[in-house]
């Protein structure tokens, strides 16, 4: 057998002034309404992130955010990570479909996570093998369409968060786990017998 103990602490800030679609307007689309009210956010790692493996168990935790103004939204926004996750998520909008919400806040606010268990979502082990990440901004209510690419308003967004992964998982996967023997295991040299089934 083999087992493989992740133990993976990784920390990534974003700003938006990296935004691979900043000023692309596919990027601007409507969610449930006839006026656009999201903006879909993506940052490339660079390859800087190739190396680090996750397992099934690892966790996205929300560290800070900054939103700054937007021109026609006045109310609140949601920020959705676009991930798919094995996490029970549910808004009244969109029910379980959808990309889950992380945040809820207001413009021109900066947002400090002081807990584990606030704006956190499991992410699958491939989450960072597509070399970026995509970051879903959008406004429920709306009364004129929002204007997320005009003089780039999103210049001044930022976000850190951080994957924390520290689950022991059995490997059938020899890179990245090695054998485990278990002969001669233990301090008085005794070989563990593995359990009659």
């Amino acid at each position: 057998m083999r087992y493989t103990k992740y133990k993976n602490f990784v920390k990534i800030s974003v700003f938006g002034d990296d935004d691979a679609l900043i000023s692309n307007s596919s990027s601007v689309y409507r969610i449930d309404g006839t006026l656009n009210n999201c903006k879909r956010m993506r940052f490339n790692f660079n390859g800087c992130l190739n190396s680090v493996k996750l397992s099934k168990n690892a966790r996205l935790i929300l560290e800070s955010l900054f939103i700054p103004t937007i021109t026609n939204l006045v109310n609140y926004i949601n920020v959705r990570i676009v991930t798919s996750t094995e996490d029970t998520n549910l808004d009244s909008g969109k029910f379980s479909t959808g990309n889950p919400i992380l945040i809820t806040t207001r413009t021109n606010t900066m947002v400090y996570n002081n807990s584990e268990l606030f704006c956190n979502i499991n992410v699958p082990s491939t989450f960072l093998s597509q070399g970026y990440i995509e970051i879903e901004l959008e406004s429920p209510v709306v009364t004129t369409a929002v204007d997320f690419i005009t003089s780039t308003p999103l210049k001044p967004f930022y976000m850190t968060f951080v994957i924390i992964d520290q689950d022991e998982e059995e490997s059938q996967d020899p890179n990245i786990a090695q054998t485990v023997e278990y002969k001669n295991y233990g301090r008085l040299g005794m070989p563990i017998r593995t359990p009659l089934t």
